[in-house]
């Protein structure tokens, strides 16, 4: 059985090579985590090969999706496979990870100051590696929970693709759940510009702010009582 604080670490992955193995190795040698889920989103790098290779060497729990399905849907299905009772979700695409982060995410909840926490990325030394990202800040891919908060709304989110962040802090604010954010200096997050081309980078920005203000409108007429699926028609 495992203790009150045991804590899950859930990777959802694609297209990550360049980072992914560091993200992976950091987690694995991280003496707070009792287990490590990654989750491959369908990658067609070499983030496939990598995650395999790794596994050669290391102890993790590896689920892999012929096509990618989306975040939110990568996301929930490592915390249906999750053992423990906190999850951290972490994002593949970051550089410096390590356990001082880990310990910053965690800390808030195990002293019952927080029910989710929220790490904001910046790199005091040299901001021009982490450009301030206006998305960033609230809508941070590290985040610490626990899984009994999060799971009543599992079906909810599984298709909300990038909106997940969006809908887990309404959740949590609707439900008056304290959400604290916490500084994790020197963990740098790739920009988009950097991993793909201008023009893929500009298509995947529009269709994450598309499905934020999707997560955002759905989420948020509903208080007044609009019929979901008169919403939902609005965004086919």
């Amino acid at each position: 059985m495992k203790n009150t604080n045991s804590v899950t670490a859930i990777v959802s992955v694609y297209n990550e090579e360049q980072t992914i193995k560091e993200v992976v190795v950091s987690l694995l040698n991280c003496e707070l985590m009792q287990e490590l889920i990654v989750v491959n989103d369908g990658s067609t790098d070499n983030t496939t090969k990598i995650l395999k290779k790794l596994l050669k060497s290391f102890h993790y729990r590896y689920i892999e999706f012929e096509k990618n399905v989306g975040k939110s849907y990568a996301m929930v299905a490592g915390v249906k496979n999750a053992t423990c009772n906190i999850i951290v979700f972490v994002d593949g695409d970051i550089i410096g990870l390590n356990d001082t982060h880990i310990g910053s995410l965690l800390y808030p909840l195990i002293a019952k100051q927080a029910d989710m926490v929220i790490g904001h990325r910046f790199q005091r030394k040299n901001p021009g590696l982490n450009i301030v990202d206006p998305l960033d800040k609230w809508l941070g891919g590290e985040r610490a929970l626990f899984k009994k908060d999060i799971y009543p709304i599992l079906n909810k989110i599984e298709h909300t693709k990038f909106g997940i962040e969006t809908l887990m802090n309404m959740y949590y604010k609707n439900n008056k759940k304290k959400i604290t954010l916490v500084d994790l200096e020197g963990l740098v997050h790739i920009q988009k510009y950097k991993k793909y081309k201008m023009h893929t980078s500009l298509v995947n920005y529009t269709e994450e702010l598309f499905q934020i203000t999707k997560t955002v409108t759905i989420n948020y007429l509903l208080l007044f009582g609009i019929t979901r699926n008169i919403i939902i028609n609005l965004f086919k």
